[in-house]
């Protein structure tokens, strides 16, 4: 970190700064860092700084907020494009996370859980993502390898294990059944409370708590509102899976005659400081066609925020209806990296012209509206008004594009070429606390030949074990067969 008395100026570069009316551009701009904080933004300086970062040529952006990101290398996920059982109904989650119930080893058995993790974070921070809400269970040794990996990448952490209502089960029939567990959940919402306790403010700082229940479907109303009652009691956020599966709705209204988002607001969860990953099957959306239930406008009358991940989704073909039509009932809009790649860059692009199909109008989704959602609405999710900007007084997570290729070209406007154009490979620097933790384009303090091997070693040993996981003893390849055939002589 930048010592509280060394002054560094980001000179020269097209500056996205944020003042009272929101983001603006400062062209041949200057940022100056003290410690952890930014001290001054603007058109010029004429201090002295103990270092200079020369960001002419460059586009200076906030460090990207991911609202919702499951952390590791997603070994078993990266088998599952264009392929699947069909009866999951667009789920691809299912395919890899129900435990057998007969006792076999599970997908992940066979991983190895701090080389998964340190390649999910290093991703993260390669992509320029300086914040995320990681979404993932303690594991084995109480969240010990969690809390060490994001302490050793310097990435700033939201995060607290899981609290589980309940099960899937993989049956030797080949089918997965659902089992609720409130009990469960509630004994896995103490200890959640606890390690937020416990563990907050860690990393110098970086760590922050969240109540992270699993998914909607696999909880109870009770297990709910004591999970909300705690996420307020302790002043985090709460969030959870909600209405990523198709069955969802229809089961939900089938039991009650309430949709979810009524059910939710019933509950009395709804409100700014909550954050619902995806929240894809409302009532208008045109695979569910329930239009007696208005669910937008009631998650917008209550501020609620909702993670969207558009990549993942759009693999499985579907889509949010939609980015423009949540945000103009008043729900905040923050974007997450939910799967492979762990990449903002490729979420705001999905983000965008999935908007412009599912609304027909090509001027939906605006890139500025976007660029927010990676930053400011992901801030304001999370309550945290000095991330997810460049001002004063702003934590000093920063983030350098270098726009000087082919890909990015000579554009007019550097925030819808960012948002259309840009990758991950074009992210020079990456500051988070006053730190630099990425430089010329590389990651300090890791090898990435090294962990690429340490990972490969781990998928490979997952898939080689897959047959062991199938019911009907089928291998990796033969349950999803590769786009083409392998060579023969």
């Amino acid at each position: 970190m930048i010592s509280e008395h060394d002054t560094v100026a980001i000179s020269g570069g097209t500056i996205i700064a944020h003042n009272a009316d929101g983001h603006s551009t400062i062209e041949g701009g200057v940022v100056v860092m003290r410690g952890d904080r930014i001290v001054h933004v603007g058109q010029s300086w004429d201090g002295q700084a103990a270092r200079i970062i020369d960001a002419r040529g460059k586009l200076v952006i906030p460090g990207q907020v991911s609202t919702h990101a499951h952390v590791g290398a997603h070994e078993a996920q990266r088998a599952l494009v264009d392929t699947g059982q069909r009866e999951f109904i667009r789920s691809s989650f299912l395919h890899f996370l129900p435990a057998r119930r007969s006792g076999q080893p599970g997908v992940a058995s066979q991983q190895d859980l701090r080389a998964s993790l340190r390649f999910g974070f290093s991703a993260l921070l390669r992509h320029g993502v300086t914040t995320v809400l990681a979404f993932a269970p303690a594991g084995p040794d109480e969240g010990r390898t969690m809390l060490e990996v994001a302490e050793e990448s310097g990435i700033r952490l939201f995060w607290a294990p899981i609290v589980t209502g309940g099960r899937y089960w993989l049956e030797d029939d080949g089918k997965v059944t659902r089992e609720l567990d409130e009990n469960e959940g509630l004994v896995s919402l103490r200890r959640a409370a606890q390690f937020i306790e416990r563990h907050s403010g860690a990393m110098d700082g970086r760590l922050n708590g969240v109540i992270a229940l699993d998914e909607y479907y696999v909880s109870t109303p009770r297990l709910r509102r004591e999970a909300k009652a705690v996420a307020r009691s302790l002043g985090v956020p709460f969030t959870m899976h909600f209405l990523e599966q198709h069955r969802e709705f229809f089961e939900t209204v089938s039991d009650g005659g309430r949709t979810p988002v009524q059910c939710l607001a019933d509950e009395g969860l709804l409100d700014p400081s909550t954050l619902l990953a995806h929240c894809i099957y409302v009532g208008s959306h045109s695979l569910v066609g329930y239009p007696v239930a208005d669910d937008i406008r009631i998650l917008g009358e209550h501020g609620t925020a909702v993670a969207h991940s558009p990549v993942a989704f759009s693999r499985r073909g579907m889509m949010l209806e939609s980015f423009d039509r949540y945000r103009r009932a008043g729900i905040n809009v923050a974007l997450g990296t939910d799967t492979y790649p762990l990449d903002m860059f490729a979420e705001m692009r999905a983000a965008s012209t999935a908007c412009k199909a599912a609304d027909r109008n090509y001027e939906a989704a605006p890139a500025g509206a976007v660029f927010g959602a990676s930053n400011l609405a992901g801030a304001k999710a999370l309550g945290c008004a000095d991330i997810g900007r460049i001002a004063a007084g702003a934590k000093a997570d920063i983030v350098i594009v270098d726009t000087g290729n082919l890909s990015f070209g000579v554009n007019p406007d550097p925030i819808r070429a960012l948002v259309h154009l840009a990758t991950p490979g074009m992210v020079d620097t990456v500051i988070v606390d006053g730190r630099v933790v990425v430089s010329d384009k590389r990651l300090l303090g890791v090898d990435e030949n090294a962990l690429l091997e340490e990972v490969r070693t781990s998928s490979e040993r997952m898939w080689q074990h897959y047959s062991q996981y199938h019911p009907s003893g089928q291998t990796l390849a033969e349950r999803f067969p590769a786009a083409l055939p392998q060579w023969t002589e």
